[in-house]
């Protein structure tokens, strides 16, 4: 009995000394940004447009372009549309495009380029879309010949 009680007595000093074991936990936060995404790419190259001499009496035939230029775009904000214009103020020959085959929009037709933003694609929908840029240029056997440079730009922006 003796040396049960020296057992226990052992096991209460030496067990308190221990430490005592109990559950714990800690937490933090863990912020996820994504940014706003309203990117537009041309796929294809540039372009030449070359007019053949026309028969005597007539103006040239129009030259186009419909399959060698992409437009590709990747959006995340709803209310988008695809505006576009031409850095050539006085063009010699007409110039115009159109969005064919759209993806994720709705082509706003044949548009003559100018210098001012028209509406391209509309209603562009969250997610990536791409519509063929078809270009058709025309002009009239009075023109002088040589050539011009347009370049196009194309902007995803706000449609409110």
């Amino acid at each position: 009995m003796r040396r049960l009680s020296i057992l226990i007595a052992i096991l209460v000093v030496v067990g308190g000394s221990l430490p005592a074991f109990s559950a714990s936990s800690d937490n933090h936060t863990v912020t996820v940004v994504i940014p706003t995404i309203n990117d537009v790419a041309i796929t294809g190259g540039n372009l030449t447009l070359t007019f053949v001499v026309p028969t005597p009496g007539s103006n040239p035939a129009d030259v186009s372009d419909l399959t060698t230029c992409d437009l590709n775009w990747s959006n995340n904000e709803a209310s988008q549309k695809i505006t576009v214009a031409t850095n050539v103020a006085s063009p010699v020959a007409t110039l115009k495009v159109t969005a064919g085959s759209v993806s994720g929009g709705t082509t706003g037709g044949q548009i003559t380029l100018s210098t001012t933003a028209q509406d391209f694609v509309t209603a562009v929908t969250t997610g990536n879309g791409s519509c063929d840029l078809e270009y058709v240029a025309s002009a009239t056997s009075g023109l002088t010949a040589g050539s011009e440079v347009h370049t196009v730009t194309y902007t995803i922006t706000s449609s409110i």
